[in-house]
């Protein structure tokens, strides 16, 4: 199982008050680890109101962006969807404008 990455669970919807906008966790099983990544998708972003690609980021609840970043061998720790596009933190916890 070494290397495998792949996602295992979710999305499951998080209630955390003072952060705008719906956060859902997945789990994602990275070799033997299993690591949670948190997406959080603005308020103001509805299926109506955007374009694609950020149409169906915001459909699948950010999955359609984690299985690209997984399938890159990456797993982030949180992902942003905005209406200025998709923003990921890595494990340095540095932000980053993510390419969709």
């Amino acid at each position: 199982m070494a290397g495998e990455i792949r996602i295992i669970g979710g999305p499951a919807p998080i209630r955390v008050r003072r952060v705008p906008g719906e956060i859902y966790r997945w789990k994602v099983q990275n070799g033997s680890a299993v690591q949670h990544v948190y997406v959080q998708i603005a308020d103001a972003l509805t299926l109506e109101g955007v374009e694609e690609p950020l149409r169906s980021e915001v459909a699948s609840k950010g999955e359609s962006v984690l299985r690209r970043l997984l399938d890159a061998g990456e797993v982030p720790i949180r992902l942003k969807i905005t209406s200025a596009g998709v923003t990921k933190v890595g494990i340095d916890r540095r932000s980053r404008s993510c390419e969709l």
